[in-house]
Order: structure tokens, then sequence, then C-alpha cells
């Protein structure tokens, strides 16, 4: 239990812009609360933004507060950031591979200033795969489209490795596809449709290439227009995608932000792995494709879009 006479100062690292809500979320809060760290009792949050060129200088903003131990809360970018910013400031970040990335030495041995969250990207890749063909009844081929620059990220190669494992297990010929921005998206949609390709799935990329909002859209508007159903962001219109279970994993980032609050070094905390997923499938989009979700999958799905 954190003694109330002390204070503890923690900075949360957002790669985005100030919102109207905390980038840590409530059951970050909630759970170090239950671990006796209180924010306006002897918690408190100090918080930077930045969308590219800023992260450093919001990292070294934090090191100059001298915060107690930093969150590095969107994932890598902002993890690279801090670990650049300071070696001795205990940092805690969640990461889909932060031995590749370079942030640890090792997951059962991170050493330096970082631990944290290892994200299993493999698993969503496999889920998100099995549900596509439960979704259509068959699926014999899947094209992934990502935006120039992801062959070169260090990740790049366990992706394909996992894809091309799934697949095989599935029975789908995989295919990789570049695309440099919204325009390059339909004549590529065109080519897949005329090849007879049935589902396409979208990859992430650099973070500053990764499509808005509004053009996920767009993006899934298009998939629509010519019929071919596509893993992605199901809020925005695709028919399926898969996402970790947020909640669990902010309980267990609040778990090692805590212990290390208590005095627990990072060196002392291996980095976990975390594979809790959650499907997310999208009905409307479903119905405008003349897809009827087999029950079984409707219910597996965590939320279910209508």
């Amino acid at each position: 239990m954190a003694a109330d006479a002390r204070v503890f100062r923690l900075g949360v690292l957002a790669f985005s812009d100030i919102g109207t809500e905390a980038p840590e979320g409530d059951v970050f809060i909630a759970d170090l609360a239950k671990q006796g760290y209180v924010v306006g009792r002897n918690l408190a949050i100090e918080r930077r933004f930045s969308r590219k060129d800023g992260l450093d200088a919001a990292a070294a903003a934090l090191v100059a507060l001298k915060v107690d131990v930093i969150f590095a809360v969107d994932g890598t970018p902002a993890a690279l950031a801090a670990k650049r910013a300071t070696s001795s400031i205990p940092i805690v970040f969640k990461s889909a591979d932060p031995v590749a990335f370079g942030l640890v030495s090792s997951l059962a041995r991170p050493g330096g200033n970082l631990t944290g969250v290892s994200i299993q990207g493999a698993v969503i890749t496999s889920k998100e795969m099995e549900s596509m063909a439960n979704a259509l009844g068959a699926l014999r081929s899947l094209a992934y489209i990502l935006p120039v620059g992801a062959r070169s990220l260090p990740w790049y190669p366990s992706f394909v490795a996992a894809s091309t494992s799934a697949a095989k297990a599935l029975g789908v010929q995989v295919e990789f596809h570049e695309v440099s921005g919204f325009a390059a998206y339909e004549p590529l949609i065109r080519d897949l449709v005329s090849r007879g390709v049935n589902a396409a799935a979208l990859m992430e990329g650099p973070v500053a290439l990764m499509p808005t909002g509004v053009e996920y859209e767009r993006i899934a508007a298009l998939f629509l227009r010519h019929r071919l159903p596509a893993i992605g962001p199901a809020r925005f219109g695709f028919l399926l995608h898969c996402d970790f279970a947020e909640a669990l994993m902010a309980e267990r980032i609040a778990y090692i932000v805590g212990r290390i609050l208590g005095g627990t070094k990072p060196t002392e905390l291996p980095v976990e792995e975390f594979s809790a997923l959650r499907l997310i499938l999208n009905l409307k989009t479903a119905h405008a494709l003349g897809i009827t979700i087999p029950r079984p999958l409707l219910l597996r799905a965590d939320e279910v879009i209508q």
C-alpha cells in the first residue's frame, strides 16, 4: 500500500493530440487506486501529448519534471522517445515487439530502465483470418495491404511468418501489397476483385502513414463498393477486426506501474506477454455485402456493430 505522506508523480506520454479524455484511461487509474495510489491524494499525473516531430520534446518535458515513472501510452513510438530522453527514470510500455525495436534486451530480462507488456500480434493475425473464413463460409485467398515503408519495420518478418503459418493451417493463399496513399487503394481493389481474391486485410505500418478515421471510412467504402470483404477497424465500416482487450491490458500495466512506484526496479519485472483478444463484427457491412454471419461466430464476438 502506498504511503499517503508522499505524492508520487506519474508521467504519461501519449503519441496523440490533446483530447478531452485522459489517454491512460479510467481502468488504469482505478487499478492504481486499488494498489493505494490515488489521484489527488498521493498521486499526481503529468501528461504530455505529441504527434510526429514533437514526441521527443514531450518526453524531454516529462524528464525535466522529474516524474517517478513514465507510462508510454500509445505503443512503441512513445516508448522509444521516452528511452531516448532518459536512462534512469523507469519507463513502462506496451509494444508489439519490444526486443526487435530495441526497447529491452529480452522479455525475461529486460535490463535498463524499461519494462511493460509485449503485445502478441501473431495471435490477432490468426484469429482475424479464421474469423473471416467463418464469416464467408470458405476463404481461399487473402490480400494484405500495407503502407509503403512497413516492410522495413522490425516486426514485418515476424508478421509475414505468422500470417503465412495461419494461412497454411487454413488452406488460404496470402499475398502482400504496398500502397502509397488513398489514391492507390481503388486500382488495387479492382485488381484483387478481377483476380477472384476472396478478402483483404489492412496492415499497420509507420504511424505517420496510417490512415486517419476519415480515410479509414473512405477506404472501407471502396471495399464495400467493389463488394470485397475486408479486415480493418469495424467501427469505420470494415467487416471485422480483432483488437486487444484494452481493459485487461490496462490492469496489467497499472500493476507494473504500481510495483515500480512501490520501489521495484524495472529490471526485476519481466516484460509480460499479452494475447487476450476481442472480436468486433460489423453487421451493417455484412448485410450490405450479402453475407450472413453464422450464429456461432456472432456468439463469439465481443462487440457487434449494427
